[in-house]
């Protein structure tokens, strides 16, 4: 990989000083699009085909949505393949910003970006300054009581570490007495969080939870040694795992199983009707698992567009 791909990994200022000290180690970590996910690096070149609109989904859209032309997506740009910057270090590509904008076209209306904090976008759909939102957040039921999810990925989280350290570490339980970095608002901080009270309970070696405000932090922390496991989502570790040629690999299983979803106002119903027939309309013609094949994560893939799906 050549160095200059850093930058994909978030546009805020202060990230790209961050992500400019990370050491030669890290140039391991290339985007999808210098490599099987749209050839040359260019910006924005999806392969995605144009979808046509179906009339009776758009007339589920809200009048000012069907009037603007437009639906606001929030999304991420730091979460590779869901979700990254392009080489103009502006443009989100990912299979995120493919399927919403595919979404969008069934509806009859062009998606409107917003790149915005993982942990802001819940409040974002509640106060409706996002439409919508997909942004790699997990169905649960905790977050069912705030938004509706349109369900459109399976996954899980997994553990990553430095290579010499993979085979010693089983599972969470194996990470008493280590530095776990997480990315704040996600369930991944739960997570460590529960299992550092397990730690001390046990009087075993305590857990140090490392809390980053972006994924970029915790993948600098697990390079440079301040930690010594990153705990996130499935796609993206073994995306960095893959990426770093044997620096950092996947420990143990994959755990706690759930669906990544859209999220949408709870009052907007139809909103939400025609959000999960559009995505149902990518499944059902095969755009839905191009997308997810062409970002190497087609295992994910659902046979049904599911609404609040996520069972624990």
């Amino acid at each position: 990989m050549r160095l200059k791909h850093w930058r994909h990994w978030r546009h805020r200022p202060h990230a790209r000083a961050r992500a400019a000290a990370l050491p030669l180690a890290l140039a391991g970590l290339l985007t999808l699009t210098a490599t099987g996910c749209g050839g040359a690096a260019t910006v924005n070149k999806s392969k995605v085909p144009d979808q046509r609109t179906d009339p009776e989904l758009r007339a589920l859209l809200p009048g000012k949505i069907r009037d603007k032309g437009a639906l606001v997506s929030a999304v991420g740009n730091d979460y590779p393949p869901l979700s990254l910057l392009d080489i103009d270090n502006k443009t989100v590509i990912g299979a995120e910003p493919d399927l919403i904008r595919a979404v969008g076209q069934v509806l009859g209306v062009k998606v409107k970006m917003v790149q915005a904090n993982f942990d802001s976008i819940i409040g974002g759909v509640q106060s409706r300054r996002y439409d919508v939102a997909i942004q790699a957040m997990l169905d649960k039921k905790e977050r069912q009581g705030q938004v509706t999810f349109v369900d459109y990925m399976k996954t899980s989280s997994s553990i990553l570490v430095a290579e010499q350290a993979a085979d010693r570490v089983r599972s969470l339980k194996s990470l008493c007495g280590s530095k776990v970095a997480v990315e704040q608002g996600t369930s991944q901080v739960d997570d460590v969080g529960a299992q550092a009270a397990k730690c001390a309970a046990a009087g075993r070696p305590k857990l140090e939870k490392l809390v980053f405000p972006d994924s970029v932090g915790c993948f600098q922390a697990l390079s440079t040694g301040r930690a010594d496991a990153f705990v996130g989502g499935t796609p993206t570790v073994n995306y960095q795992a893959e990426m770093s040629h044997g620096r950092f690999r996947t420990a143990g299983e994959p755990y706690r199983f759930l669906p990544y979803g859209i999220l949408i106002n709870k009052e907007d119903r139809n909103v939400v009707r025609a959000v999960q027939g559009a995505l149902q309309k990518l499944i059902d013609n095969g755009t839905y698992k191009k997308i997810l094949k062409q970002w190497k994560i087609g295992s994910g893939a659902l046979e049904r567009a599911t609404v609040n799906g996520g069972a624990a």
